[in-house]
């Protein structure tokens, strides 16, 4: 099985580890290729680095693949069409057939260029662990769960529910955490199953903030951080690929 994995996010190679280590532990045959946007310019890696171990996004053969990741970005503040690659992911999100999981500022993305659904600013930054209720039957997950969180716009529950999708995950504080459309291809996701358990720390000790709400034991800094969304991601992930594998 191969997946395709579009890389938005600046630390190319925090990503690549990311998802090795989930689908690793899922299923030795599963490639992952990785594909970046073309449009966009690079501060934080080198075009070598790109054009040797990645796919540009303008390349891609959708029959080379079983389904796609598009990962999160850092820009959730900017209107996309100000952002450099918009036209381009853009092309994609209104194009791509095949099961795909959207994260984060990929998920508001493509509910805006699928859906017209706007994104909205909180009044403060979402920032930690959050347990959500499973909301509807789906194939993915079953029981209540936890997931980070780490983000400062939303989409209203509302303009989802208008638009005929799914609501899979909420969570009542952290809000819509998993939706879908009716038939599971496109999964649009709020927050970050795919952390590693130290990410959240890097981004407390990057931007001095607040503490991560339920991340740290006792919500103190000094102590060790509760992997508490593991079990979560592994059943998730693990049943997308099972899902994509029936619809082959």
């Amino acid at each position: 099985m191969k997946i395709g994995i579009i890389n938005l996010m600046p630390i190319k190679q925090e990503v690549e580890y990311q998802f090795s280590t989930i689908f690793e532990d899922i299923d030795k045959n599963i490639e992952l290729k990785y594909i970046y946007p073309i449009t966009h310019r690079y501060k934080n890696i080198s075009l070598d680095y790109l054009k040797e171990k990645y796919t540009p996004l303008n390349r891609i053969c959708e029959d080379e693949y079983d389904g796609f990741i598009v990962t999160g970005a850092p820009i959730e503040m900017y209107e996309y069409e100000k952002v450099d690659f918009w036209k381009e992911i853009d092309q994609f999100f209104k194009k791509n057939k095949l099961p795909t999981i959207y994260i984060c500022w990929a998920a508001q993305g493509a509910l805006y260029s699928k859906f017209g659904i706007e994104k909205h600013k909180l009044e403060k930054k979402l920032f930690g662990i959050y347990e959500h209720e499973v909301k509807a039957e789906n194939p993915f997950i079953k029981n209540k769960f936890c997931a980070p969180h780490s983000r400062n716009t939303y989409n209203k529950k509302e303009s989802i529910q208008e638009s005929g999708l799914i609501i899979i995950g909420e969570s009542e504080e952290a809000g819509v955490y998993i939706c879908s459309t009716t038939d599971y291809k496109s999964i649009f996701i709020s927050g970050h199953s795919e952390y590693q358990v130290e990410r959240l720390k890097f981004e407390y000790e990057r931007d001095k903030a607040e503490i991560p709400k339920n991340y740290f034991v006792q919500n103190n800094p000094d102590n060790e951080i509760n992997f508490s969304w593991k079990n979560h991601r592994d059943e998730f992930y693990k049943n997308w690929i099972k899902f994509i594998g029936g619809i082959r």
